[in-house]
């Protein structure tokens, strides 16, 4: 028993206090982005120039006098790009290493101190470029979108470079740099977004008959969709008329607040999750906790200065065993490598540590504190989340009032492909319906077993069931997550990854080695980052992309989560018909390796995590639009673009591909034959269960932003709260009621630091399609020749038309039909009729 935990428990108990990220524990669910939201702005997936600098999604720049010499796409060099603005306007976008790069940002000179001089130089430099451009707009495309593409771009390259640093390498320095650039991004994305000019000339050229049947189908879409953003964006408050001056002070007041609110939402989750840690002494009090999370806990509490190997007493042992590294590096030392049957040990909320500790972890008592400090975390003091979300809440609530819809849930609706709000709630509750009766046969089944098998107390709690289903699950396959983490070594399984595309997809994957980086001026913001090149499979091995890969966790400085976003937008110079090749972010946080000589071995949610970010990457880099407004995943709506980053994850389970890449990471042996049967069978064990989790996350989301009242004032103080709201749709959906004291709302970072606003529901919206997307690559299972016509077709469909075409034409031809069939889905999670 731990010291004191029984008292501990009692004050967590009673104690309205933190909170927990987007899951119970936490969700499997990994977000593309979440800047745009901290930034205040738009949906960078939404083409027009109100996210033209609001998107936040970094580009390689154009030059004010578009003398840009871009990558070529008929070229395997990397080429070179102009640096942004006008180089001559001030000594900054020369000197400044946000400002000026070529083809890739130079991280390794960036610095906190950089980050306010370049975005005061920029933003002032765009908004006099487009003041004075706003006299010449004509209803033409090169009179509209040529003359502001360069303006997006060089805002997109520079905010993007600023805004990814601070996921992957937080400090107060930079953090008070973007809170003070933050107003400024606001207020020039607002510029452009409510510009009347630019408004009028957008309108005439799309009624003009003669200017449309100009216009190709992807220009048209781009039109259209600016044209409905900058509605969004509040447009028509500039129009001359009683009360639109104030309303448009007012609606830009809301989109700089919002921004601020929402950056502060996602600092107090960092921040919360880095301050606590639960010191264990006794190894006794972590039994069941395999080896390789023992080691990880150790290294935990050492870099928080406990044991023997902490930094405090490293520089005595550094002079005596000649360690070369400095004292910040002192968990490589051979001498004072952590030692998981030593200790002490720190359990914190960090996801690499958080899930597998509540998956295996046999102490009932320490299961249940580490659960309430993270499902009540950022919730109290300082870092109290919940009246920051009742502001953010009614601010969205003011703003779709403003724009005439009845809830910000429709607003957020009206730009996606379900289209309103009671199509996204109808496919819910038809997967409600469909998963039901499952989820409480298997909660029947978990209960019993706890108390036949485990002795294990019943009514199972919600500190009980990661521990319980993973006993469960060992029962039933005879093999631990652990166990077959020995077998899934991350250099060959991204080797497989990379197979799986050239074999469907038709690109080769290669790693830029360090003189090839070095030769290209190419550097990187920590050591552990590899740099790939992807090119064509076919004649000449054409360059199609680059990716940055940061797959380890570094909970220090690193957001938790996994993402990808965009470094550089392809895009094609209209003078000289050179491409300019895309550039991509790929974003995990699995464990590092356990020392030098070991490579980092993956759970298999790891490998389901880097298959799913692989596939947003692909998307962006396979695209074929040259339109930087519509490329990649830009301009997809955001009820489709996972479908991409879903559809990857299937070919994990498959044989084939487990074959390749499960092999144990001393010996080599291969993976044997009835651990690779628990891999396959394992994605349906206890699926009812794990969707009507989503389905509570998503049902939640969109209750909160149609009908909830927001408690912002005394006047709402007795109404019912956030959390008397999670709790009523948890009735439906929770088979294991939360704890009266649960604040999960308090580190929903999905809908209030990120992008999933009424938007949440995506996740399974596009998880119908993607599931329905493989099936045609299951139909095809007995010819190769065929799965790799189909390969080709979804990357000459799905991944090459990014935002350009509406996402049912592309479905469309892809598939060969109208709509999805939710069948797929049921079968692939075992919840078929």
């Amino acid at each position: 028993m731990l010291p004191s935990l029984r008292s501990r428990l009692s004050s967590l108990r009673n104690t309205a206090a933190l909170a927990r990220p987007a899951s119970r524990t936490t969700t499997n669910k990994r977000p593309i982005h979440t800047r745009n939201a901290q930034l205040g702005l738009a949906n960078s997936r939404q083409p027009s120039m109100t996210t033209a600098a609001l998107q936040l999604r970094a580009a390689t720049p154009i030059t004010v006098q578009r003398a840009l010499a871009t990558l070529s796409d008929s070229s395997p060099s990397h080429g070179v790009s102009s640096p942004v603005g006008d180089t001559k306007a001030t000594p900054e976008f020369s000197s400044n290493p946000i400002l000026n790069w070529a083809a890739f940002p130079d991280f390794a000179a960036i610095k906190a101190e950089h980050v306010v001089p370049a975005m005061e130089a920029l933003v002032n430099h765009v908004e006099s470029v487009f003041a004075e451009r706003s006299r010449h707009f004509t209803p033409t495309w090169e009179g509209t979108m040529g003359l502001t593409q360069d303006l997006e771009d060089d805002l997109e390259r520079a905010s993007g470079v600023i805004t990814h640093l601070s996921m992957v390498k937080d400090s107060p320095e930079l953090r008070k740099a973007l809170e003070t650039i933050q107003p400024m991004l606001v207020k020039v994305s607002l510029q452009l977004g409510q510009s009347l000019e630019l408004y009028d000339a957008l309108v005439k050229m799309q009624e003009n008959p003669s200017t449309w049947q100009n216009l190709d189908k992807e220009q048209k879409r781009i039109v259209e969709k600016s044209i409905q953003s900058m509605r969004l964006s509040g447009v028509a408050f500039g129009l001359e008329g009683e009360g639109n001056a104030e309303k448009r002070k007012r609606f830009n007041e809301i989109q700089e607040r919002k921004a601020q609110l929402s950056l502060k939402f996602s600092n107090n989750v960092q921040d919360a999750t880095k301050a606590f840690a639960e010191i264990v002494t006794d190894r006794k009090d972590l039994a069941g906790c395999p080896d390789s999370l023992l080691q990880s806990m150790a290294k935990n509490a050492q870099t928080r200065g406990h044991g023997q190997g902490s930094a405090a007493s490293h520089c005595a042992n550094e002079c005596m065993h000649g360690c070369p590294f400095p004292t910040r590096f002192f968990s490589f030392c051979s001498v004072l490598a952590a030692q998981p049957d030593a200790g002490p040990w720190a359990v914190t909320l960090d996801a690499p540590t958080l899930v597998p500790f509540l998956m295996n972890c046999k102490n009932r008592e320490l299961r249940e504190l580490v659960y309430r400090a993270n499902v009540k975390k950022a919730s109290t003091g300082d870092q109290d989340n919940e009246p920051i979300i009742n502001e953010i809440l009614s601010l969205r609530k003011e703003e779709a009032t403003m724009l005439g819809f009845p809830s910000f849930g429709a607003l957020s609706l009206s730009k996606k492909m379900a289209s309103n709000v009671e199509t996204a709630s109808s496919v819910l509750e038809r997967l409600y319906q469909a998963t039901l009766p499952a989820a409480k046969k298997e909660l029947a089944e978990l209960s019993e077993f706890a108390s036949q098998q485990l002795h294990h107390p019943t009514p199972l709690r919600p500190w009980d069931t990661a521990f319980v289903g993973e006993e469960y699950r060992k029962d039933r396959f005879k093999y631990s997550a652990d166990q077959i983490s020995e077998y899934l070594v991350f250099p060959r399984v991204i080797d497989t990854l990379f197979e799986v595309a050239r074999e469907n997809f038709g690109i080769v994957v290669s790693e830029m080695q360090s003189a090839e980086q070095e030769q290209a001026g190419l550097t990187t913001w920590n050591k552990d980052v590899k740099v790939y090149k992807v090119q064509d499979d076919g004649p000449g091995n054409k360059l199609l992309a680059y990716f940055y890969g940061d797959f380890y966790s570094r909970s220090e400085e690193k957001k938790s989560g996994a993402w990808m976003d965009v470094c550089v937008t392809r895009m094609k110079d209209p003078r000289t018909e050179n491409v300019r090749v895309p550039i991509a972010y790929m974003i995990c946080n699995q464990p590092a390796p356990a020392s030098e000589s070991e490579p980092s071995r993956m759970k298999f949610q790891d490998v389901t995590t880097l298959f799913h970010e692989f596939g947003h990457c692909l998307q962006h880099m396979l695209t074929t639009v040259d339109y930087p407004q519509a490329s990649g995943i830009k301009g997809v709506e955001w009820d489709f673009v996972e479908v991409a980053s879903q559809f990857m994850e299937n070919f994990a389970y498959e044989p084939h591909w487990l074959n390749r890449m499960a092999h144990h990471y001393k010996t080599g042996a291969p993976m044997p034959q009835d651990m690779k049967d628990t891999v396959m069978k394992s994605r349906q064990c206890l699926a009812g269960l794990a969707m009507m989790r989503q389905l509570h996350f998503a049902t939640l989301d969109l209750e909160l932003h149609t009908q909830y009242k927001a408690q912002t004032s005394a006047a709402t103080a007795g109404q019912e709260s956030i959390f008397d709201v999670d709790r009523r749709m948890a009735q439906k959906t929770c088979l294991i009621p939360p704890i009266p004291e649960d604040r999960f709302l308090c580190g929903f970072s999905h809908i209030f630091g990120g992008g999933y606003a009424a938007g949440y529901y995506s996740y399974k919206y596009s998880e119908l399609y993607s599931a329905d997307a493989y099936a045609a690559l299951e139909e095809q299972a007995g010819s190769a020749e065929s799965r790799q016509r189909i390969g080709r077709k979804y990357r000459d469909t799905v991944l090459a038309y990014g935002g350009a075409t509406d996402p049912k034409e592309v479905w469309k031809e892809f598939r060969g039909r109208d709509g999805v069939q939710v069948e797929a889905l049921l079968r692939h999670s075992g919840l078929s009729a």
